[in-house]
């Protein structure tokens, strides 16, 4: 009796421990007609399970030099920073997406659900021409710069063969949509999930001064979470002019939008590509991981050079009625990487996105039960 006691103790302990690491889960829902999947079959296709995760950041500010009045030049000025996470061990991640994937399936077949392999799914119209690749694996996310992905072992995805989308311009607008391939899939329901593991966020520059304003400045803060909305931003790349080489704007920041979210489409209505029934889960606010990585702030900071005409201005000079200007255009930069546990992060990661995904289990169960 002592023994059962003890290890009941020590089950509680650790789940105590895994819940205190995390903050509450506030979900945000939006749905309709999904309670009418009671009559549909019990049949569960998860079209996408990716968990993506942050291990690097970098941002830059840039003020562009000028000429001011009286014969003032004010030279350009750059800020970039930078911050890296040191320690986090793929197969750690690898481990911990896989335990999350198996158990979002165990959770639909325990009540009852069938769920259909891409293999079978692949036999459909909507796929005509798709190929798949299956996981584990743990790719860049596209348009996202630092940012990993990761697939699951035994998970199988379909994507495009783009070589032949032209030759089904015709079918663009015929079957690549989800409420389509739910009725492909006599009815069944179709899962998409997607989960960011974000560790930073570029700190807003405050009030902007103009031409007053001769300082390039950035922030990035620590905070790591699993994401609710969020903005993704990165330095824009300079565009590639072949044999021309290249043009860009120096400072430019691109933008990407994302969210965590489980997706559930059912069926497809008669008129129209609208669905039967859809679901749509975020949270109200981040899921905080703690006790992984301090909260910190990394900042680059650098002043324009300003010159104005004097008689002993050494950045002016007199050249056979010539007057020449220097003035420099300065660049700072401030790259710090933060040691972190590998076991830690991706327990921390594990716990935010089971909390996640359980949560969203339970309403969409609740719906079509």
């Amino acid at each position: 009796m002592k023994k059962q006691l003890f290890f009941i103790a020590a089950v509680l302990t650790i789940y105590i421990a895994n819940a205190q690491q995390i903050s509450e889960v506030k979900l945000k829902t939006n749905q309709f007609g999904l309670k009418k999947a009671k009559k549909g079959p019990k049949k569960v296709f998860i079209k996408s399970f990716n968990i993506y995760y942050e291990v690097y950041k970098e941002a830059v500010d840039y003020k562009n030099g000028y000429n001011g009045t009286r014969g003032k030049k004010v030279g350009s000025a750059t800020a970039r920073a930078a911050v890296g996470l040191d320690g986090v061990q793929s197969q750690d991640i690898q481990e911990k997406t896989n335990r999350l994937y198996q158990e979002f399936v165990n959770d639909f077949m325990s009540n009852g659900y069938e769920i259909i392999t891409a293999e079978e799914a692949s036999k459909v119209e909507f796929f005509e021409g798709w190929k798949k690749v299956t996981g584990p694996s743990i790719n860049e996310a596209e348009k996202l710069p630092g940012v990993l992905s990761c697939v699951p072992e035994g998970f199988t995805a379909l994507y495009k063969d783009r070589s032949k989308v032209a030759a089904k311009l015709n079918k663009v607008f015929k079957g690549l949509n989800t409420p389509v391939l739910s009725k492909q899939l006599d009815d069944a329901l179709v899962i998409d999930v997607n989960v960011y593991i974000m560790f930073s966020e570029i700190a807003s520059k405050g009030f902007n001064l103009g031409s007053l304003d001769k300082v390039a400045k950035v922030k990035i803060n620590t905070n790591l979470r699993l994401a609710n909305s969020y903005t993704v931003q990165s330095p824009k790349k300079p565009t590639k002019l072949g044999v021309l080489g290249s043009i860009g704007v120096k400072g430019a920041m691109t933008s990407e939008n994302i969210s965590s979210s489980v997706d559930v489409v059912y069926g497809k209505a008669k008129i129209a590509a609208s669905a039967i029934g859809q679901y749509n889960g975020t949270i109200k606010k981040s899921i905080e991981i703690n006790g992984v990585m301090k909260k910190e702030k990394i900042k680059a900071y650098q002043r324009q050079q300003t010159v104005v005409p004097t008689s002993f201005s050494n950045n002016y000079q007199q050249i056979g009625g010539v007057t020449l200007v220097t003035v420099e255009d300065r660049f700072s930069k401030n790259a710090t990487w933060i040691k972190v546990d590998s076991k830690k992060y991706a327990d921390g990661l594990y716990n935010a996105s089971s909390a996640f995904l359980k949560a969203n289990i339970k309403e969409i169960l609740e719906k079509i039960n």
